[in-house]
């Protein structure tokens, strides 16, 4: 009993320490990042006095389930919404940059991008540390790097008023004028954006009124828009979407594309294997390009997903100029991957470094939304036991029915972590 006792006190311990910056997702706190006597200050102060038990979370990693799901589920949630917040600043400018209306908006998105370039910065730092953790290895900066990442998060967080105001001004907007699907594409993105942020908080008035306000398009509208747009914003919207589906949030594509996991799923098992026959490693744009090739193809190849294809194709004439070519040697990339993307290469230390290096350059030229994407493709390829793990966890049960997630419980059981009680996880993940 001591001793049980004892693994419960350090769980706290450790808890409070790694979750309780991930529950800054979830709760307004208020953070400063440039007052060295801010928040994240105190948490940094903090955390380093707490170094005698990273290998306690490491073994909470290893040991305990309910712990382990629990921080792979936050990781992409915060890893997918901060690039698909960037993504959707850039399709906002694109479609409403010419309108006086925005002007506001749009500027004060604008003024956000730096600080969302450095959340996914932030966030590959975290991801690493939390994926060599998954495999084993000893990471003495990773309770540090996740918090400076959730930290980093929360701050992002409270810019999502400007999600709010351009699905406002977009609705007033459109009261007088008739307005391009594409803009009416994006607000329903940015509402759909709100209905994941209200999800994770609990929030069901929010949901509520989200629901209230409604898409403006059609599902045949929708999957017409999206390809109206580069190749690199519609992964992004896939992407965010696909979370959406697994987390049983109401989303506008995965009403259009049901299957939306299948999806990811060949996204995934498409990233490692490209990445690691590409050689040179010329650019991002290079390898991005050759990724998109072989996505578009492999889903041209599946049953019942023509249109989304074709729609992908679309994008990615406006992104690389181009038709795309069938690759003789495209199927060979999948041989030996199963659904989760496991028996696939895993990619050297050098690749990795290379590839978040271009990564780093993009963002500091502000590349534009396939920098986002790029972020989302170097965290497929560098930590595939963080996208191994999250699949294990919300696989299809065995009568065929989604497991069932309680999104709230999520954002509570991390509240509570972050106030110094022990969170409960086990109610978060069920089985339908």
């Amino acid at each position: 009993m001591k001793k049980k006792n004892l693994f419960i006190v350090l769980g706290a311990v450790v808890a409070v320490l790694v979750l309780g910056g991930l529950s800054s997702m979830f709760v307004n706190w208020p953070v400063d990042i440039t007052n060295a006597s801010g928040d994240i200050a105190k948490s940094s102060r903090f955390s380093r006095k707490q170094a005698a038990l990273e290998s306690n979370m490491e073994e909470l990693l290893k040991s305990d389930p309910e712990f382990k799901n629990g921080m792979v589920a936050a990781y992409m949630v915060m890893q997918t919404r901060a690039s698909q917040f960037g993504t959707l600043v850039e399709m906002s400018n694109e479609v409403a940059g010419e309108i006086p209306a925005f002007a506001d908006v749009l500027k004060d998105m604008a003024e956000a991008r730096t600080m969302v370039n450095n959340v996914c910065l932030s966030l590959m730092d975290a991801g690493n540390d939390l994926n060599a953790a998954l495999n084993g290895e000893g990471r003495p900066e990773l309770a540090q790097n996740t918090i400076n990442a959730s930290l980093a998060y929360t701050t992002l967080q409270k810019q999502n008023d400007l999600a709010n105001r351009f699905i406002d001004t977009t609705d007033k907007y459109l009261e007088n004028n008739e307005g391009s699907d594409r803009l009416k594409f994006v607000r329903d993105q940015w509402l759909d954006y709100q209905q994941m942020t209200a999800a994770l908080e609990g929030d069901q008035a929010s949901a509520a009124a989200l629901a209230k306000k409604g898409n403006l398009l059609s599902a045949e509208k929708t999957l017409a828009s999206m390809g109206g747009f580069k190749m690199s914003e519609q992964v992004g919207v896939l992407k965010s979407a696909n979370l959406a589906r697994e987390l049983n949030v109401p989303n506008t594509i995965g009403y259009v594309i049901p299957q939306i996991s299948n999806v990811f799923e060949v996204y995934n098992s498409v990233v490692v294997p490209t990445v690691s026959s590409t050689p040179g490693l010329q650019s991002s744009e290079q390898l991005f390009e050759q990724i998109s090739i072989n996505f578009i193809n492999k889903i041209g190849e599946m049953p019942g997903f023509r249109e989304l294809s074709n729609s992908l194709r679309e994008g990615y004439k406006l992104e690389f100029n181009g038709e795309v070519p069938q690759l003789s040697n495209g199927a060979s990339l999948f041989n030996g991957a199963n659904s989760n993307g496991a028996n696939v290469p895993q990619l050297s230390n050098e690749i990795i470094a290379g590839l978040q290096q271009n990564l780093v350059s993009q963002f500091n030229l502000a590349g534009g939304a396939e920098t986002f994407v790029m972020n989302d493709i170097i965290s497929v390829a560098s930590n595939p036991a963080i996208q191994t793990s999250f699949n294990e966890v919300m696989k299809v049960s065995s009568t065929g029915g989604l497991k069932e997630v309680d999104v709230p419980a999520l954002g509570v059981a991390i509240q509570t972590a972050s106030i110094g009680s022990i969170p409960s996880l086990g109610n978060v993940f069920q089985q339908q």
